[in-house]
This record gives C-alpha cells, sequence and structure tokens, in this order.
C-alpha cells in the first residue's frame, strides 16, 4: 500500500520539477527576445534609410507577437505548477502529514489579495485607509511596502509575506489583506508580481494627469529636492511628473501580464467626490459584503500657494490629449480630461 502511494507522489514531484523548468525556460527565451528587439533598436540610429526602418518594425512586431505566445504558455505553466502543488498538498493532508503552504500562512501572515499599483498623487493613501476600515478587510504592516519595485532582489518572498496578516474568519467570512504601492509605472514590477501572486486583484486609481503632475511637483518641492519652476521641471518630455501621467503604456505592460478581470481602473475625480459610490464598486469587485463606514470624508487633495500658470495648464493639456485619448480607446470610457 506504501508503494502503491509514493508512486503518485513521486510522479507529481516530477511533473513540478519539469513544471519549474519549463518555467525557467520560458522566462529565458521572453529576456532573449526583449534583448533581441533592444539590440536591433540600438543599431538603428536616427538616419537609418525607410526600409531599414520598416524592416525593424516588422521584426520587433513579430518579436512581441512570439513574446505573447510565450508569455501564454508561461502562464499556463504556472497555473500548472500552482495545481500541482494544490494536488500535493492535499495528498500530504490525506496521510496527516503537515502541509507546508497552510502552515506558513498561519505562522507569518499570507500573501496580499489585493494591490493598489497606483497612481502616486491620485488619492490611493486616502482610498486605502477607508477601504482597510472594512470589517473584512486586514491593512499591511505598512501601506507601501515597494517589494516589487526596491526590495524584491534584496528581500525574500517569506520577507514579503511576513507584511501581511494571517486570515481569520468573520461572521463566516474570510479576511482580505493588500498593500497600495505606487508600482505602475516600473517595468519590471508586473512581471515580479506575477511571479509571486499571479491570482492578486490589482487597483489603480488614475488623475487628470495635468493635476497630478502639479501635485506631484508641489509634493517634491515641499520635501526639498525640487528647486526648479514648475514650468521647467517639466520642460522635459522624460521628466517623470509627465510619465508617471501616461497611463495608457503603463496599463498596456501590465495587462500582458494580468486578465482584465484581474484589474479594476477607478477615475480620482471620482473617489473625490463621491468615495461611498467607488468603494462600492471596489467591495464587489473584492467580492466582500456591503458596507457603509462612519465617515468618508477624503482628505489630502491637495492645497497650493500658488496655482498653475493658465498657459502651462494648456500646454499640458495639449501633450497629455494624445495620450488621453488611447487611454479612453483602452478602457472603452471617456474620463472627461
Amino acid at each position: 500500500m506504501l508503494a502503491d502511494t509514493q508512486q503518485p507522489a513521486d510522479q507529481t514531484e516530477n511533473l513540478i520539477k519539469n513544471t519549474r523548468r519549463r518555467i525557467s525556460e520560458l522566462r529565458g527565451q521572453i529576456r532573449s527576445k526583449r534583448q533581441e528587439v533592444l539590440r536591433q533598436k540600438r543599431e538603428l540610429h536616427p538616419g537609418s534609410e525607410k526600409a531599414e526602418r520598416a524592416r525593424f518594425k516588422k521584426s520587433k512586431k513579430r518579436a512581441q507577437q512570439e513574446t505573447f505566445q510565450l508569455r501564454r504558455e508561461l502562464r499556463a505553466a504556472q497555473r500548472l505548477r500552482k495545481e500541482l502543488r494544490t494536488s500535493r498538498q492535499r495528498a500530504d493532508s490525506a496521510h496527516d502529514r503537515p502541509v507546508p503552504q497552510v502552515a506558513s500562512e498561519s505562522e507569518t501572515g499570507a500573501l496580499p489579495d489585493f494591490v493598489v499599483i497606483g497612481g502616486k498623487k491620485c488619492g490611493t493613501t486616502s482610498f486605502y485607509d477607508l477601504l482597510t476600515q472594512h470589517p473584512h478587510v486586514e491593512p499591511a504592516a505598512s501601506k507601501e511596502l515597494h517589494y516589487f519595485d526596491v526590495l524584491f532582489d534584496e528581500e525574500s518572498v517569506e520577507w514579503y509575506r511576513c507584511c501581511f496578516p494571517a486570515p481569520r474568519w468573520e461572521n463566516g467570512i474570510r479576511t482580505i489583506t493588500g498593500e497600495a504601492t505606487p508600482y505602475m509605472p516600473f517595468r519590471h514590477a508586473p512581471e515580479r508580481m506575477a511571479e509571486v501572486v499571479p491570482g492578486v486583484r490589482l487597483i489603480s486609481l488614475l488623475r487628470n494627469p495635468v493635476d497630478r503632475a502639479y501635485s506631484d511637483y508641489q509634493q517634491v518641492v515641499r520635501k526639498g529636492r525640487e528647486p526648479r519652476p514648475f514650468e521647467e521641471a517639466v520642460g522635459d518630455e522624460t521628466s517623470e511628473y509627465l510619465t508617471r501621467g501616461v497611463y495608457v503604456d503603463q496599463l498596456l505592460t501590465w495587462s500582458e501580464f494580468f486578465d482584465r478581470e484581474q484589474m479594476l481602473v477607478l477615475k480620482s475625480e471620482d473617489f473625490f467626490e463621491r468615495p461611498i459610490d467607488t468603494l462600492s464598486r471596489v467591495l464587489d469587485f473584492l467580492d466582500l459584503p456591503g458596507w457603509q463606514p462612519e465617515a468618508a470624508e477624503v482628505r489630502n487633495r491637495g492645497t497650493y500657494t500658488e496655482n498653475m500658470d493658465p498657459a502651462t495648464r494648456r500646454q499640458l493639456e495639449e501633450y497629455f490629449e494624445p495620450h488621453n485619448r488611447r487611454l479612453y480607446e483602452h478602457l472603452g470610457t471617456d474620463l472627461g480630461w
């Protein structure tokens, strides 16, 4: 009897090892495709012939399509690995052996059920504070953990797990937990997060990018790290005050790693004006019961001693207009900016 049960267990272990190996191979192939596109881009000089630029675009598109297929295969392999691990844990439990994942969760906490990924200066602090007042939502050790952008190469997944409380049952409903770090513009964050918490639900708040840029600038000024006037600070298109407001490119990157059903995009202005309505949408998204907070006042909307120059605002509106239009097409809704 022991030999009969040992054989399926060994087969499961071998399948897990093979799947892990395949995942590593797929990640290597994806990295190679990225490097291939970057190498070709470096070789393409500004004065290149039209035919050479056309060949690059065609090669880039082919590499992107191949990368897309590799990512689909990678996600399938990751799902298979998760299913195999679950199967192994059930078998262990049936034979009265400890289940490592359950023990780890109960002793050191749980990985997040949701992450508010941004954007910066879009009301995420007020939103997170309101959401974590819900009786079935437990806050993380800190609102901004910066694991997937700053600490990923320094700290282990177990360190990240320890930042969250273990789940508990409240009136027959399991509590959930999550964090809020403005991961949106960081290009490595989506892939890292998909590796660690592939089933996580993502929430993003998007604010009029002109107002977001000015609020961001004012905060940096208050911290003593910005000596330039606003007009000079946004004079370069590579300025983070501007690039952080090109939301569509950021969301497209995240959509490469997460299904659309896992992502909820909210308009910050709606949250500022109607926080309860916005909260209701989020509770539905997180499969949480309805709840009415005692107070839903939204603070920290930002007040400044100097308003933005109207001419500067018009220039920024013109800059963001084509990016906003692409964003509306991606979301299927006009945010009115």
